[in-house]
């Protein structure tokens, strides 16, 4: 079993801070700067950031909705906690949905192209997803099934402030980050190809990747709400966008006159 000792809080004088929220704002500049790296030249610089702006403000809205709303016995018990952001609770399912949703509203505004600039967004958001979850590993967040070496990557947590368990059970969250990287090198192999098929079928095929991993990953943790069929709420978000992605990606494979954009990359 590894041991993880880590402190979940970093101490500066009076200041607190949670290694979840510092990571989840790494995440969050690079989730923003790739995307804007891909799309320079493509877009103006002043679109590129009214986009990213509202992905960004969608996504916090979007991951505290669905957090809320998978705990929703305790928020109705304590409205006023549902604005308190800063103590933590957010979904990361929320992220995806709100992020996308704020970017795609944006974009119609601006007049950005959709497909192209989702195209874009993609490996963005699999990397902010990933740099976030290193703050969950060091925090502890996320409570798993036991593990048995060598059928995983067995963790105890040992810090007396630590969110996490004692273990021997399985690092989770870091699979998710695995499963996320994976992503990111799946979707920036794809945009060599980029202009041989319709625009937005990369950012499908995150979503469907991205959606396989969190249904079968959904096995491993404990600790959450289930709903139909025993499935968690993120399992059952994983299949809904499984099916829709599924969907818009043989639309986009069958449909004639596709639109494709021929930038260079």
């Amino acid at each position: 079993m590894i041991q993880i000792p880590f402190d979940p809080n970093v101490h500066l004088g009076p200041i607190t801070l949670a290694w979840h929220g510092i990571f989840t704002a790494v995440g969050i500049f690079f989730g923003v700067w790739l995307p804007l790296r891909l799309l320079r030249g493509k877009i103006s610089e002043e679109d590129g950031w009214a986009v990213a702006t509202w992905g960004v403000v969608g996504g916090i809205i979007g991951a505290r909705l669905v957090h809320v709303i998978d705990q929703w016995q305790y928020y109705v018990a304590n409205p006023l906690q549902i604005f308190f952001i800063w103590t933590g609770g957010i979904a990361i399912w929320g992220a995806a949905i709100g992020g996308v949703l704020g970017g795609y509203i944006a974009a119609v505004r601006r007049g950005v192209p959709i497909g192209y600039g989702a195209d874009a967004a993609a490996p963005g958001i699999a990397l902010g997803f990933a740099i976030g979850r290193i703050g969950d590993i060091i925090n502890g967040e996320h409570h798993a099934t036991p593990c048995t070496p060598p059928e995983g990557i067995c963790v105890g947590f040992t810090h007396p402030d630590t969110l996490g368990q004692a273990g021997p059970v399985h690092l989770v969250v870091a699979y998710d980050m695995i499963w996320d990287l994976s992503a990111v090198a799946l979707t920036l192999w794809l945009r060599r190809f980029i202009g041989r098929w319709p625009d937005g079928v990369i950012f499908w095929i995150w979503a469907l990747h991205y959606a396989v991993g969190r249904f079968f990953l959904g096995f491993l943790r404990i600790g959450d709400p289930t709903y139909a069929f025993g499935l968690r709420q993120d399992q059952t978000i994983a299949l809904l966008v499984f099916a829709g992605a599924v969907t818009v990606l043989f639309r986009l494979a069958t449909r004639t006159g596709a639109q494709t954009r021929t930038f260079a990359v």
